[in-house]
């Protein structure tokens, strides 16, 4: 696998995170006051996932001389 690959498949694992995390945000309209807790928390865990995708998805880009 080269580090292009690599990084793409860590783009697409973010991608699909924020997919998520768009879909749980959509569910804070609608959730009572028992439901928002575990709601934020899995959308701040979620993030936290996205945002290391990223982060790696970049330094593998950096390494193969793409960005």
């Amino acid at each position: 696998m080269t580090y292009s690959q690599w990084a793409d498949e860590y783009t697409d694992s973010a991608d699909k995170l924020k997919e998520k995390i768009d879909l749980l945000k959509a569910e804070l309209e609608t959730a009572n006051l028992n439901e928002l807790p575990d709601l934020y928390f899995r959308i701040n865990t979620l993030h936290s996932m996205y945002t290391e995708c990223v982060r790696i998805a970049n330094i593998l880009r950096k390494r193969k001389g793409e960005v």
